[in-house]
């Protein structure tokens, strides 16, 4: 069977701020150009008997727990469907991008629920100062820098939740904005799925702040 995004899940598409979170936004703030390389997901290398499927411009994880999906698809022919495999393995989809320090960005996502256990999937995103895993700025450095609600947007399941809703069954939309850290030049966009979770992303998007006046 094929599952896809209805009409009303795509309306989102036009890049403004009334949709994303954030009290102070003003009206005349609009968010620029994707900055993920393939953030629909279209575009995978899938190995001959291999069990490792790679999404093209993403990192890659050699545990078999996210593969390339085409019957449950929001937008385009092809998701990640993230299912771990074992007890203590992630699936996890991640990328690494530029951002400009203390700037706003916006990161947004598709994904279907399928399967549920406890604690089941969350975003989970990292601040670099530069490209390399060895700069990512610290989880203590971030939560004194952000809110406990904030800090929920890039751990969590948006503003004050700490895993992502998981209504079964329908595409949900993930749609936060946040404030760079001073100190960051690189953000990593990531989503985590944990053991008996079984979900789907689609449609990533991460813009920067443009102000038009």
């Amino acid at each position: 069977m094929l599952v896809a995004c209805t009409q009303e899940d795509l309306a989102f598409d036009s890049i403004d701020s009334s949709s994303a979170h954030n009290n102070n936004e003003e009206p005349d703030v609009i968010y620029g150009y994707n900055l993920l390389k393939n953030g629909g997901l279209e575009e995978w290398e899938v190995l001959p008997n291999s069990m490792y499927d790679y999404i093209t411009d993403w990192l890659p994880h050699n545990n078999g727990n996210v593969k390339m999906d085409w019957k449950t698809v929001c937008e385009g022919s092809r998701s990640a469907k993230m299912k771990s495999l074992k007890s203590g393995s992630t699936a996890r989809v991640d990328q690494c991008i530029p951002v400009i320090p203390s700037n706003r960005i916006r990161i947004r996502f598709k994904y279907y629920v399928e399967q549920w256990k406890t604690n089941g999937a969350r975003t989970y995103c990292y601040f670099r100062t530069e490209a390399v895993e060895s700069s990512t700025i610290s989880a203590d450095e971030l939560k004194a820098f952000y809110s406990d609600n904030e800090y929920c947007v890039i751990r969590g399941g948006g503003y004050g939740i700490k895993y992502l809703p998981h209504s079964t069954g329908i595409w949900l939309t993930f749609d936060e904005t946040i404030i760079v850290p001073p100190t960051a030049n690189y953000f990593v966009f990531g989503v985590n799925s944990y053991f008996g979770t079984i979900i789907y992303v689609d449609d990533c998007y991460v813009g920067e702040e443009i102000r038009t006046q």
